[in-house]
């Protein structure tokens, strides 16, 4: 909420402000304030505000070893429905200093206060006063809407945050559903202060035993993930959890927006939720990052088994060269971070040939097949059923026949707009759900003409 160029400048101030006795501050007063909505009831919601006040930034006096400084915090919220007065409040922010170290001036001290409200429409008025110089001010003033609950899949807000830890400590101020939860009020990430962003966010009114796709990402100015994890995952409750990482340290600086996106497996959106993220690597350059490098990103918080995996589901559209030189070749996370960042930037390119996919789509396409196809302990990528599907995506129309007296079940696919028109045919020759292709008229396919004879 803060100015991103006034942020940095404020952490980097030196040392060499402090005299013996006192340390006066040469910039203006900066309290960092976040704010996120939270589900109590369908009716009622929990407003969290989180601050974050820097020693750097006010007047600290010397007791005993220590500087010591405070930001004095006033809170005032509003029902815009009447215009009353619901919530006033105060509190103290102690700052502490323990030299002139840099490190130790611009450690940032974290506070939170709960607000329950009821569903409506709010403005939320803060204000802060340098403890030791009331003359010295800062403020945040921000309209809330808490939502009623519609019984469709929903996002709470978002919090980015630079440490979460699993937690049974309840009486720790920063605990929330078995986690502590440390919020980063600034929203400032990158490698010297916090490579690492850990996000929170709540789910509701999910149908239990569905599966979902949660994508949570840094998006640029124009809606483009420049990096981004996905989640699919079966859930048995109807509300959940979300928490996870994302390393940020290879991103260029500057003003992003961090964003949550709740849907089905096959790309229907139910919900979405973002804040703003302010990114600051001064190691990584500035010059606009081209296709492969922003598609590199979306690895970097891989793990080397994901990595891995992710290769396996892409071999239905790898050449051999491809799958020789992963395999054999690169041995090293980063070696095969790298070279799936190629691999995809090229796939959707047309490099290899391949005009119709993208990643997105591709992985899409194996999540579908897994919910479908999946028989005598493979996955439903694996089988023949779904292999086709993630190559040619859904058929125009499916035939099936059950099993009769004298033959095996089998069903046949229909695509009238590839090659003018072709069909692929399916039997389950075993018995067990696992479908078999035994022809098809697409050309490089297994063609058998006599397929019949394998129903018997």
């Amino acid at each position: 909420m803060k100015n991103f160029l006034l942020i940095i400048a404020l952490i980097c101030i030196a040392g060499s402000l402090l005299n013996a006795q006192n340390f006066i501050p040469k910039t203006p007063l900066v309290v960092n304030v976040d704010i996120s909505r939270f589900r109590v009831t369908p009716d009622v919601g929990f407003l969290e505000v989180y601050y974050a006040g820097y020693p750097s930034t006010v007047t600290l006096e010397r007791f005993h070893d220590t500087l010591r400084g405070a930001v004095k915090l006033q809170t005032r919220i509003i029902n815009k429905k009447n215009d009353s007065l619901i919530v006033r409040s105060e509190a103290l922010l102690p700052l502490i200093a323990t030299d002139t170290a840099l490190a130790t001036l611009r450690v940032g001290y974290i506070s939170k206060t709960i607000y329950q409200l009821p569903v409506g429409s709010y403005e939320i008025y803060i204000k802060a006063f340098d403890g030791r110089n009331q003359i010295r001010q800062d403020s945040v003033r921000e309209n809330i809407t808490i939502k009623k609950a519609s019984g469709a899949p929903m996002l709470s807000d978002v919090d980015l945050c630079s440490r979460i830890v699993p937690s049974t400590d309840k009486t720790n101020p920063f605990y929330k559903n078995s986690y502590e939860v440390t919020p980063n009020p600034s929203l400032l990430f990158g490698a010297q202060f916090a490579p690492v962003v850990f996000y929170y966010t709540e789910v509701y009114d999910l149908k239990p035993d569905s599966t979902y796709s949660i994508v949570a990402g840094v998006m640029d100015n124009k809606g483009a993930f420049i990096k981004q994890r996905k989640q699919n995952h079966k859930y048995s409750a109807s509300n959940i959890v979300d928490v996870n990482l994302l390393n940020v340290r290879s991103l260029p600086s500057g003003k992003y927006r961090f964003v949550v996106i709740l849907s089905d497996t096959l790309g229907k959106e139910f919900s979405r939720t973002e804040k703003p993220i302010f990114i600051n690597n001064p190691q990584v350059s500035s010059i606009a990052m081209t296709a492969y490098s922003a598609r590199s990103a979306d690895f970097a918080g891989m793990s080397d088994d994901e990595l891995i995996d992710e290769f396996r589901k892409a071999r239905y559209i790898a050449d051999d060269e491809s799958i020789k030189l992963f395999d054999k070749k690169i041995t090293t996370m980063m070696g095969r971070s790298e070279f799936l960042a190629k691999f995809w930037s090229d796939i959707e390119s047309g490099q290899h040939g391949q005009t119709n996919y993208t990643r997105a789509i591709y992985l899409e396409r194996v999540i579908t097949t897994n919910q479908r196809y999946h028989a005598m302990g493979k996955e439903g990528w694996q089988t023949d059923r779904g292999r086709v599907y993630i190559l040619y995506a859904e058929p125009d129309e499916i035939e099936r026949f059950p099993n009769s007296g004298d033959s095996k079940p089998y069903e046949i696919w229909h695509y009238n707009q590839i090659e003018s028109g072709v069909i692929f045919v399916f039997i389950d020759r075993n018995g067990f759900g696992d479908y078999q292709l035994v022809h098809s008229t697409k050309r490089g396919e297994l063609q058998d003409e006599s397929w019949q004879k394998y129903l018997q």
